[in-house]
């Protein structure tokens, strides 16, 4: 009876134990389907996935050159380094050996080799004499991809103009910001089969898409032009301890920039070390009042609208009171009679301001708006500012006295030679640019500026009358610093106190001294402005800026082949 029971039991178990044994294959077959045959495709997927690595292979940025085709910013072939971190066999040792030659901070490094990912950058733009010293460390995990670093071969010149670029190689600032399309290209991908230690397997799954390089530009920027603006400002600058300055130079026919220097300024290659405040272009995106070189602009006015020649005779008082305001003149002058000619010639403040007011206010911001100001030039570049102009509805009593010798209007440096390029090239109003051609990457032309907007806006004859008087302010009058042997100069000076900041008024002692001419006057070939900003001891244009426009008028000359005036044209 005890022997049958037994048996029973031992028949159940045995039933249960083959029940749950066919139980545990059902599952583990269904299992296999559901691998093998529903999710294989999907599963391949992830497998391959994982054994795959796929990088992006930077491209190479576009040149920026010089009219001449030298190279101001440049691409230099260098590598990435980057890390497989579940390859890092030893963390501590590996970062101990890497710190010093990127110069990153050991901590750093270890975190980056003990992150939780299959790839991550160590460092970017790595130049060659460090990658060898790595590769030296046989590191496994350790990998170098192909990088590009933007190098400025002539460092501060032209630092404002060009700009730099970040860590991605996308323009940050001025030209690699504005042609940031035209200079980038297109990243390239690589797919590679990795086999468990992160090495690439010679005959796996492979793919390349190539990276597309950016095109080049061909900028209108002399480098030598561009290198004297710079050296004469910064004399100038440091000479009369001077908060900064400015210098354009520009082909007055169709405002090609040969030259735009701004002091203080930095070096390209390590614009991260620079005060944000230095990167600015102040030529093109700073404002400040003119002063007296607005009293050429006032004079092309009446000669154009026939009220006065530069014959014309005015009765100029010592003084003039236009409202609550005195108009007096720098240095003493007797009242008398003076002709348009020797007021300009002179600088004299009241006789400017007595031509103003022969104009009347709706035409003189007529004819301001004709020449440019209040608004942008166009000009290809960022962060331009459009001046300031008051409409004649909101003018006061004194404006139609303050605006004949500068005063009451803000305008950039850039808005005033080109205003003065007016003048010198029988009246058209021209687009100043800065790049000329934009250049493939298979060196074949794809874009000229050869569609550039010009507006007549005075006669030539006007043009010619006043480009007269202006030869004459340098040669008898207050621009006599300019003058340069064997040349006709035409020019104007400027003395202007410096507005105050945010409220009415003029800061006591700061002066903005300016001069602006061209250069022959027959055939301009050269316009130039000089703007320096809180010039210390001597203030005045003709003394302090007209200098510098000498000097790099006179290597400009030589250095386009300007061939000298006749004899006979200096002395007429």
């Amino acid at each position: 009876m005890k022997a049958a029971k037994f048996k029973r039991r031992s028949d159940i178990r045995l039933i249960l134990l083959l029940l749950f044994l066919f139980s545990c294959l059902s599952y583990v077959f269904s299992k296999l389907i559901v691998i093998q045959v529903v999710e294989a495709t999907n599963l391949s997927k992830r497998a391959m996935s994982q054994r795959l690595k796929t990088i992006e292979v930077p491209f190479t940025r576009g040149l920026i050159l010089d009219r001449q085709a030298e190279e101001l910013a440049v691409s230099l072939d260098v590598e990435a380094v980057f890390a497989t971190p579940y390859l890092i066999k030893n963390p501590e040792k590996a970062a101990f050996g890497l710190a010093p030659i990127l110069e990153i901070e050991e901590k750093e490094v270890y975190e980056k080799l003990t992150k939780k990912t299959g790839f991550v950058y160590l460092a970017r733009k790595v130049d060659k004499e460090k990658t060898e010293k790595i590769k030296d460390l046989k590191i496994e995990g350790i990998g170098f991809i192909k990088d590009s670093k933007r190098c400025y071969p002539f460092k501060e010149l032209g630092a404002q103009v060009i700009g730099f670029v970040g860590i991605d190689n996308k323009g940050l600032n001025a030209l690699e910001y504005y042609y940031n399309d035209v200079l980038s290209g297109e990243k390239g991908v690589l797919i590679s089969e990795m086999d468990p230690w992160g090495r690439s397997i010679p005959e796996g799954d492979y793919q390349y898409d190539k990276e597309i390089d950016g095109n080049s530009i061909i900028t209108t920027l002399d480098k030598d032009i561009q290198y004297k603006a710079e050296i004469e400002l910064k004399k100038c600058v440091e000479e009369y301890s001077a908060k900064g300055g400015t210098v354009i130079v520009i082909d007055p026919e169709d405002a090609s920039i040969y030259a735009m220097a701004n002091y203080p300024t930095f070096d390209l290659n390590a614009f991260e070390e620079t005060p944000k405040e230095d990167w600015r272009n102040r030529a093109v995106c700073d404002l400040y009042e003119p002063g007296s070189t607005m009293k050429a602009i006032i004079a092309t006015m009446a000669i154009e609208e026939k009220i006065y020649s530069p014959d014309s005779v005015l009765h100029v008082p010592s003084s003039l009171k236009i409202g609550t305001a005195i108009i007096g003149e720098a240095h003493h002058r007797p009242e008398g009679d003076y002709t348009l000619s020797e007021i300009i010639t002179k600088s004299y403040n009241v006789g400017a301001v007595l031509i103003g007011m022969k104009l009347g206010k709706e035409r003189i911001y007529n004819y301001l708006k004709e020449f440019g100001f209040g608004e942008k030039t166009g000009i290809d570049f960022p962060g331009e500012a459009a001046g300031y102009l008051l409409h004649p509805d909101k003018w006061s009593k004194t404006t139609i006295a303050n605006i004949p010798f500068g005063q009451g209007i803000s305008v950039t440096p850039l808005q005033m030679i080109r205003a003065l390029s007016v003048i010198a090239n029988g009246g058209f109003l021209v687009e100043p640019h800065f790049v000329d051609r934009i250049i493939g990457n298979d060196a074949e032309t794809i874009n000229t500026k050869n569609n550039l907007e010009s507006k007549k806006i005075i006669s030539s004859q006007t043009s010619e009358q006043v480009r007269n008087m202006l030869e004459k302010a340098v040669r008898d009058g207050t621009g006599k610093g300019a003058r340069i042997e064997g040349y006709k100069v035409a020019g104007k000076t400027g003395t202007a106190q410096k507005a105050k900041t945010g409220k009415p008024g003029y800061e006591e002692g700061k002066y903005i001294a300016s001069f602006m001419g061209f250069v022959p006057v027959n055939e301009p070939k050269l316009a130039i402005i000089v703007i320096i900003d809180e010039p210390q001891g001597a203030y005045y244009g003709g003394v302090v800026a007209a200098p510098v426009f000498k000097e790099v008028a006179e290597f400009s000359l030589r250095h386009l082949k300007i061939p000298p005036e006749k004899e006979e044209e200096i002395e007429d």
